[in-house]
């Protein structure tokens, strides 16, 4: 009787917590959160809306920050995905080496350079940013950015060990699909990946640095994201993101 119980006790308890807002059960730590995605993979809208739903939760802006790269391997089955790069591909197998992972899939997600899963698992990705945020950072960052026109600049402060590396991402490219697996969706695109630059290498000390960027003038709702990667495990150890 007792141990039943206790059962019953312990189960409330983690379905409470389950119904608890993501924001109220992260830690202090920001978390980067990057899904390899192809508008030509029937698996990856639900991954797409996830990242869509965390892209457009207030609650979660600045502590949880969503990046999408399109990789380019599915391009050749029936559909081109307008934001697929040879690059971003290139990103998700260096993963996959790191991370000792069979083969590279769509939808996956990398949480903090550290983890990876089923990009539509919602409940495995809410684990990961539970369990990570909550680890003290490896390092600092700090951005300001400011909008200039067609271009920008962001003054970049960074502490630790790592390349420092700084992203451009915007939220309002909604592409109806005309071929392929996707034939007849419209994929939301949010968080989507422009631009990736190394701003430099750290080891052990601190780096305060200006970049001065040019942006496409049909690129909407415009963020920054600046993180502190290690070269060998990829594993994230500070990041910070804005709005440009």
């Amino acid at each position: 009787m007792r141990h039943a119980l206790l059962i019953a006790v312990l189960l409330s308890a983690l379905s409470c917590q389950a119904a608890e807002p993501l924001a109220q059960r992260l830690g202090p730590a920001p978390v980067v959160v990057e899904l390899f995605t192809s508008q030509g993979c029937s698996s990856c809208p639900p991954a797409d809306q996830l990242v869509s739903e965390i892209a457009h939760d207030a609650s979660l802006r600045g502590r949880v920050i969503p990046l999408t790269f399109h990789v380019d391997y599915w391009d050749r089955l029936g559909w081109r995905d307008p934001f697929s790069s040879a690059e971003w591909s290139r990103r998700q197998y260096a993963y996959v080496h790191a991370l000792h992972v069979n083969s590279a899939y769509t939808p996956q997600i990398v949480v903090g350079g550290a983890r990876e899963l089923v990009g539509s698992n919602r409940a495995a990705l809410e684990q990961a940013l539970m369990t990570i945020s909550h680890r003290k950072p490896a390092g600092e960052v700090q951005i300001t950015p400011a909008r200039h026109g067609n271009g920008a600049s962001v003054r970049v402060q960074a502490k630790g060990t790592g390349d420092v590396v700084l992203v451009v991402y915007d939220n309002s490219a909604p592409t109806p699909v005309r071929r392929g697996e996707n034939e007849g969706r419209t994929i939301p695109n949010d968080a989507t990946v422009r631009r990736i630059l190394r701003v430099g290498t750290l080891t052990g000390g601190v780096l305060q640095r200006t970049v001065d960027l040019s942006l496409d003038p049909t690129w909407k709702d415009l963020g920054i994201a600046v993180f502190l990667q290690d070269a060998d495990t990829l594993a994230i150890g500070a990041a910070a993101s804005a709005p440009l």
